[in-house]
């Protein structure tokens, strides 16, 4: 027997693939070509992030779990998302109204997938942000606190804690969009407040490192230097990731607020692509900031279309 979550949400794809055509085809579009941007490039990112030296071991540990989960995006999410709009597409230019067949498996499975892998990035991008400032604000505890054990263990928890975030979305009835919406503005706003707090700490160092450097090469001015580098690196990945999601949550309120308003489910499924681009402009985001990533990524590029480096 079919979910009311599943019923809910084929009874929106149906009504959108009678009435906007044009619509459906650009979001069918969009997501099959992104999810080819974003599994190359995701590809490309985590095998330069395992050989880049020069990032602090922390930071590539919950990069390659965010651009892991980003992979995963592009090889399930965009794919099978977009294939069941296509199928329902040419379902219905066909004539045929046999949509319960994609209830409960198929909706219920790429629901799942979607909400998984984005509560996946999401806690990774919080992660990012938490270990971040305790980098520049415990500084020398740093290392002592937050080691790569301890690092390695919070991953594979926020993978299991997303796991199961995603089956109680699917399983329990009523309410889950509001809800998840809620969770979503919390996380965003706690995130903020952390980076906002990494900005004034870093701040508040400028002058005692400035002032070490200008005695001498001092080794632990110069750690300073690359945790503050290190921060203002990982918060263009917030930035990116915060425009990808931040247009979800207003849609999600606004479609629980009216449901008989197909333009509110338009707004919805648009921001629900949105966010999926956030896997494809990540790498762009590592190779921006990384200058290691960057030449790596160049390298094997070359390798790959066989263009001698010299």
């Amino acid at each position: 027997m079919a979910s009311k979550f599943c019923i809910a949400r084929l009874n929106e794809l149906v009504q959108l693939v009678r009435f906007y055509e044009v619509f459906i085809t650009s979001i069918c579009v969009l997501n099959l070509v992104f999810s080819l941007v974003a599994t190359i490039g995701n590809i490309l990112v985590i095998r330069a992030l395992r050989k880049a030296s020069s990032i602090p071991p922390n930071v590539k540990t919950l990069f390659l779990s965010l651009a892991s989960s980003d992979l995963a995006v592009g090889v399930l999410s965009q794919p099978m998302y977009g294939a069941i709009m296509a199928v329902m597409l040419k379902m219905a230019s066909s004539g045929e109204n046999n949509f319960a067949l994609f209830c409960p498996i198929l909706l219920n499975a790429c629901y799942y997938i979607i909400n998984f892998l984005s509560c996946t990035s999401f806690l990774n991008v919080i992660a990012i942000a938490f270990d971040r400032l305790l980098a520049i604000w415990l500084h020398l505890r740093y290392a002592e606190l937050a080691t790569a054990k301890r690092v390695l263990g919070s991953v594979v928890l926020l993978w299991l804690t997303s796991s199961m975030a995603a089956l109680i979305f699917i399983v329990l009835p009523g309410g889950n969009f509001m809800v998840a919406a809620i969770i979503d503005f919390v996380g965003l706003f706690l995130t903020s407040m952390v980076y906002i707090r990494v900005f004034k700490v870093a701040r508040s160092h400028e002058n005692q490192i400035h002032q070490q450097l200008s005695q001498a090469q001092n080794a632990e001015a110069l750690e300073l230097m690359r945790e503050k580098k290190s921060a203002y690196n990982a918060l263009y990945v917030y930035f990116v990731f915060l425009a990808c999601y931040f247009p979800l949550v207003p849609s999600i309120i606004l479609m629980q607020t009216d449901e008989s308003k197909i333009f509110f489910v338009i707004t919805y499924h648009a921001s629900m692509t949105l966010v999926f681009l956030n896997s494809s402009l990540n790498p762009i985001v590592y190779c921006w900031r990384y200058r290691e990533v960057r030449e790596i990524v160049k390298s094997t590029l070359k390798r790959i279309i066989h263009i001698n480096p010299n």
